[in-house]
């Protein structure tokens, strides 16, 4: 039974992150985790039943890593659910391991309403730590639901997520001990949750940005829409690689490269450092003559894609992790450049703010996402959660996927369709695409797989 209720645990923790209307479910596996830790008999059994759970969470959650493996290791036959069941085992042990730790010492006995919800919050620290980044954080599950939103722009990320596992851990302890008045945290917790008012969002910031979206690279946007005077491009949109230091140049570099892909306005995109034994993955601020006036490299790289990890490696040259700032002035703004999945580093995107940045800019290749929903949903959902965090408009521009502009309450105020191509603006409140013309450029996929062959991206 107990086994039993920890398997459901991770069946709708990993559910939640599936869509919005299965969003609330996050909270319910909490509550039926602590119930089965309340009966465990031994403490070895409640560790257990924590990497168990743990573990399901991830492999439903992002069971398309499966998918995304496959784009970078076809054709040989194992290794794209090998490595998948690799990544969602590491992150799922890291996650759990303060609250497994504490099961296996005289903690276990005292109500796990009380120390479960700052173990939780302390596993989730040690995934991101591990990993860089971390996917499957509670929260990054409720990016659709208003309540949540509200509270997280109130009272911050980390109190918001205490007082949610307090109430559904309290609710487990209510089922599990059958005492009613258990139940008496929930409501308090879900009554202070719909009553906390909307917040009036502050998106002046994002006047005059275009957001460039593209289905491949031969179909390039040639227009801009009139009163852009900043395009935001996806990851990796300047080829080859640029022998450039990162940081502010001492002055404007014309950069051959992006002649063919500009357009006469100012620009943030991506591009390839290689300097002094060096590879990064950046991000560049260019003026409208397309001269590269400064540019911060990736600091948080994937595991094995990206950079070794636990003795794995993919295929391509190891990435540099970039140590300037995560912020370009550029155009009259402060722009902080999250580079695909740093939008889940929330240490990355709030150092950029505390250097004066207020937009957030993501550039995104979703090409190793292989066209999956939920994945693109889950990184949608990210930038969500960033602009409502730090009160912030984000803009997410993307190759083959969803281009995206969120107000800093976190509404999406204009969205594209994956497999297209063109320049989204905030203006109009819908997709506004400009005709796109074919180009000789070669893609940035190609650019990009030359670095990044692990199983996320």
């Amino acid at each position: 039974m107990n086994w039993g209720l920890a398997l459901l645990a991770g069946l709708l923790q990993g559910a939640a992150f599936l869509g919005p209307d299965a969003q609330p479910l996050a909270w319910v596996g909490v509550a039926c985790l602590a119930a089965a830790l309340h009966r465990a008999p031994g403490g070895l059994r409640a560790a257990g039943m924590l990497a168990l759970a743990a573990l399901v969470r991830q492999a439903v959650a992002l069971h398309w890593w499966v998918g995304t493996a496959r784009h970078f290791a076809p054709g040989v036959a194992g290794a794209a659910l090998t490595l998948a069941a690799l990544g969602w085992a590491t992150t799922a042990v890291a996650s759990q391991v303060p609250a497994m730790a504490l099961v296996l010492t005289p903690v276990r006995r005292v109500p796990p309403r009380f120390w479960l919800p700052f173990a939780w919050a302390a596993g989730e620290a040690v995934a991101e730590l591990t990993c860089g980044f971390s996917m499957t954080q509670l929260l990054h599950s409720q990016w659709a639901q208003p309540a949540v939103l509200r509270a997280l722009a109130f009272v911050g990320w980390g109190p918001l997520l205490l007082l949610c596992l307090y109430a559904s851990v309290s609710v487990g302890e209510a089922a599990a001990r059958r005492d009613l008045r258990l139940l008496a945290p929930a409501g308090l917790v879900l009554g202070a949750l719909v009553g906390v008012p909307p917040f009036a969002p502050s998106d002046d910031a994002l006047e005059g940005v275009g957001v460039v979206h593209l289905a491949s690279s031969a179909r390039l946007p040639r227009e801009v829409p009139g009163g852009t005077s900043l395009l935001v491009w996806p990851e990796s949109t300047v080829r080859g690689n640029q022998r450039l230091p990162e940081g502010v140049l001492p002055q404007p570099v014309p950069l051959a490269a992006f002649a063919d892909t500009r357009l006469p306005v100012a620009s943030v995109a991506g591009l390839t450092l290689r300097t002094e034994g060096h590879y990064l993955n950046a991000a560049g601020a260019f003026d409208a003559e397309g001269q590269l006036l400064e540019s911060r490299g990736k600091a948080v790289l994937v595991p094995v894609g990206e950079r070794a990890f636990l003795g794995l490696r993919g295929s391509g040259e190891p990435l540099t992790p970039g140590t300037a700032v995560p912020r370009l002035s550029v155009a009259g703004r402060s722009v902080v450049p999250l580079i695909c999945y740093e939008a889940f580093s929330r240490p990355t995107a709030l150092q950029g703010q505390a250097a004066g940045g207020t937009l957030l800019a993501v550039l995104a290749s979703d090409l190793p996402l292989v066209g999956n929903r939920f994945a693109l949903e889950q990184a949608v959902g990210a930038a969500i959660l960033r602009a409502v965090e730090q009160h912030l408009p984000v803009v997410r521009a993307s190759l083959a996927g969803p281009a995206v502009i969120v107000s800093s309450n976190g509404k999406v105020l204009a969205r594209s369709e994956p497999g297209t191509s063109g320049i989204l603006t905030a203006r109009s409140g819908a997709p506004a695409y400009s005709p796109a013309v074919t180009s000789t450029v070669p893609s940035p996929s190609t650019v990009s797989r030359t670095w990044s062959p692990g199983f996320i991206r």
